[in-house]
């Protein structure tokens, strides 16, 4: 029985990936739009000149004091070439529990990120996370390596185009992949049906897949400060790995491998009417055929002080499960570099071959503490339980991350 919790916490505790930090944006008072610090106008990945400069000097131990100033003023920049070529990497240490084998640790992440800019209308961006090769044995269905795209801009008052394999605007995007309204929660956790036959029961899966990404084409309209708009087209092969069971215990991908999904996003980011208040809300729209994920989100910023981050997610595929999550997340800025939050997320799935919904909850208490400049710490105390089992589960994970 232990063992059905232990699951659930290390797959999530592993699927953290570095994703947009929404958080960060909210405490600002200088705008919300993930646009405003990534290349990518839905968040993540590499980050532009005005996002690298928003936190490169954040440190809780002042690098003068400890002879490092002339080391961080060597790295005054991340873009070379007039600003035509923009680099960053993002590397991760992990240690958690695992089964087993017991308390262990891992290189999550180590991902080296590049944007070529020619000219101002034309741009190319992509990644590729070589801990995806170190630990072969930690793949989860439907994960990618890597991810790449082609930016056509021709006019700040014009839409974009985005073309090439990238993860379709489904909801907000988190740093944080163990995120449980991102998963479809189940009787025990797997990322594979081989315990789903094991349990006898439907497993829990991902609902929004690992570092996701398709081959696809995307409009984003970012013209007007307050406002943003994207409609998209992707193809379906990596989201075809994930499979469900129909009505009759039959196992079925959620979507056919070679269909086309359709995605919609609009946002908008009102002007301050409190000083001190920064908001951002909108929703996005995930179909493909008989299968739909929806997304509602709200966050609410203090600046420099609290901020606040909900979100509803909703997903059906039709006569086979229906699942609906929820989040809240609250982070104090005790300092610029110490970021405390709590987060708290219960997420529901009925299955249609069971009688009853499958319950989960998750409560997470945490921080994240920027040592040094590009070094953030992040300490995690973790309590999991799903409602049909008894007992919960608990324990601490410990991250270092390294960005540039």
């Amino acid at each position: 029985m232990k063992k059905i919790f232990i699951y659930p916490i290390l797959l999530t505790v592993c699927l953290t990936i570095a994703f947009a930090r929404p958080q960060y944006s909210i405490l600002q008072s200088f705008g919300t739009k993930c646009i405003g610090c990534h290349y990518n106008t839905q968040g993540g990945g590499v980050r532009t000149q005005p996002g690298w400069l928003s936190r490169k000097d954040i440190s809780l131990i002042p690098v003068s004091g400890i002879g490092l100033q002339e080391f961080y003023d060597a790295l005054s920049t991340n873009t070379v070439s007039n600003e035509a070529v923009t680099f960053g990497t993002d590397f991760r240490w992990q240690d958690a529990r695992w089964p087993v084998i017991g308390r262990d640790d891992m290189v999550m992440q180590f991902t080296p990120y590049l944007i070529l800019q020619p000219t101002n209308w034309l741009g190319f961006e992509g990644f590729y996370n070589i801990a995806y090769d170190i630990a072969k044995d930690k793949r989860f269905v439907g994960q990618n390596p890597y991810a790449f795209s082609m930016y056509l801009r021709p006019s700040e008052k014009l839409p974009s185009l985005r073309v090439g394999y990238f993860q379709p605007t489904i909801g907000t995007k988190y740093d944080d992949h163990t995120i449980l309204i991102r998963e479809v929660t189940g009787f025990a956790r797997s990322s594979t049906f081989n315990d789903v036959k094991k349990y006898k029961r439907p497993g829990t899966i991902p609902l929004i897949p690992d570092d996701y990404a398709e081959w696809g084409a995307q409009l984003d309209y970012e013209a007007l400060d307050w406002l943003g708009l994207s409609a998209g087209i992707f193809r379906a092969d990596n989201l075809a790995g994930l499979t469900t069971v129909n009505k009759t215990g039959t196992p079925v991908p959620v979507v056919d491998s070679g269909s086309y999904s359709t995605v919609l996003r609009a946002f908008i980011t009102p002007p301050t009417l409190i000083d001190g208040i920064t908001t951002f809300l909108g929703g996005t729209y995930f179909i493909n055929k008989d299968y739909y994920i929806s997304s509602a989100f709200l966050n609410i910023g203090l600046t420099e002080k609290l901020s606040l981050m909900t979100e509803y997610m909703r997903s059906e595929k039709k006569d086979c499960r229906f699942t609906q999550n929820v989040m809240a997340e609250v982070t104090y800025a005790v300092t610029d570099a110490v970021l405390p939050f709590i987060r708290a997320e219960r997420g529901q799935t009925k299955y249609k071959i069971e009688n009853h919904p499958f319950y989960t909850n998750q409560f997470v208490f945490g921080a994240h503490i920027n040592l040094l400049p590009y070094i953030d710490l992040l300490p995690e105390y973790r309590i999991y339980n799903s409602e049909q089992v008894e007992g919960y589960a608990r324990q601490w994970t410990f991250q270092v991350h390294v960005f540039y």
